[in-house]
């Protein structure tokens, strides 16, 4: 219920904010899908889904290890235009590999034009990777990477339909930054 108010809250000000909601019972899941989806987790399913994994996978383990580590990788929603042009047609092989030449692992997408979507709220995980894609410039790649350092410039984005063992093909965008 406090996740309720505090949602209600940030709209009558006017002014976003981030909220993460811990829920123990997967039976509220349905009262908290009617803020949005990253403002909450529900912790015994998450913890069943691993122990899963882990039964049928061990070499997991270290992924799972690294993902959990506070020293090694998050998960970050970064702006498509990094990995990919906006607007134009590519597919989630080539954010794959863009992310990929950056030391980043992409997981996913999310589209902003269904960011208000119950129940995925515009997020797309582990998607066809040779299914025609087009990312806005509102768009977002899910990845894995390390901390983000703020001195850090943001990652070039691939040509579309590159391909790995292709070479860039670059291209002054006229603001400084290069895109392929």
């Amino acid at each position: 219920m406090t996740l309720l108010h505090l949602r209600d809250i940030e709209e009558r000000l006017g002014d976003p904010y981030s909220i993460v909601t811990e829920m123990n019972d997967d039976a509220n899941r349905e009262v908290a899908q009617v803020t949005k989806a990253d403002d909450f987790i529900v912790s015994t399913k998450v913890i069943s889904l691993l122990l899963t994994q882990l039964t049928e996978n061990r070499d997991l383990y270290e992924v799972f290890t690294d993902l959990f580590d506070p020293e090694g990788s998050e998960i970050y929603l970064k702006p498509a235009s990094h990995y990919v042009v906006p607007g134009a047609e590519a597919n989630f092989a080539t954010v794959v590999e863009a992310a990929r030449r950056e030391g980043e692992t992409a997981i996913g997408y999310r589209l902003a034009r269904h960011g208000e979507e119950a129940p995925g709220y515009g997020i797309f995980l582990n998607p066809p990777r040779a299914a025609p894609l087009v990312l806005g410039p509102e768009d977002a790649v899910v990845v894995l990477a390390e901390e983000e350092d703020a001195s850090t410039p943001a990652p070039s984005p691939r040509r579309p339909g590159a391909h790995p063992g292709d070479g860039p093909v670059l291209r002054n965008d006229g603001t400084g930054g290069r895109r392929l």
